[in-house]
């Protein structure tokens, strides 16, 4: 993973959405060494399955529901660990975490479906783990911060 970059898609000029590079850039790191961690898991997980998409025997579906299981894993140890913080915005963090799940299933139900990802829907996988960090984790990034300085 790139994390010398500051933009959330890589995507050269002329090369088309199939060489778009998945990372975490420096900027959404949460400074929690366990969610940190699992956000570089779960992009690295949807980057193997971005460089497969056109290989038939690496089975992309299959790939892209285990990512999705990363996601529901992680937002779990993400909450009990907010939990464990006494967090106060912790049960707005689990409905964003519950609608961003539900849109993940909408996508990899489609995608089972047919028996087929794209890169569309990759991407739409990333923007909602993305949409995640910049969105809700980065409060919680501040909370912590905030009780480290007392």
């Amino acid at each position: 993973m790139n994390k010398n970059k500051s933009l959330f898609l890589d995507v050269k000029q002329g090369d088309g959405m199939k060489n778009l590079q998945f990372f975490v850039p420096r900027s959404g790191k949460i400074n929690v060494d366990k969610i940190d961690h699992d956000h570089d898991t779960i992009v690295a997980a949807l980057d193997d399955v971005r460089q497969n998409i056109d290989n038939p025997d690496y089975r992309t579906v299959k790939k892209a529901r285990e990512v999705g299981n990363l996601l529901l894993a992680h937002f779990k140890d993400e909450e009990r660990l907010m939990s464990d913080y006494n967090y106060p915005y912790l049960h707005q963090h689990m409905v964003h975490h519950d609608q961003s799940l539900g849109t993940v299933y909408r996508i990899l139900g489609e995608c089972e479906l047919r028996n087929q990802i794209n890169i569309e829907e990759l991407r739409d996988l990333f923007r909602i783990l993305i949409d995640d960090i910049f969105s809700a984790d980065m409060a919680f990034s501040n909370y912590v911060l905030d009780r480290k300085r007392r």
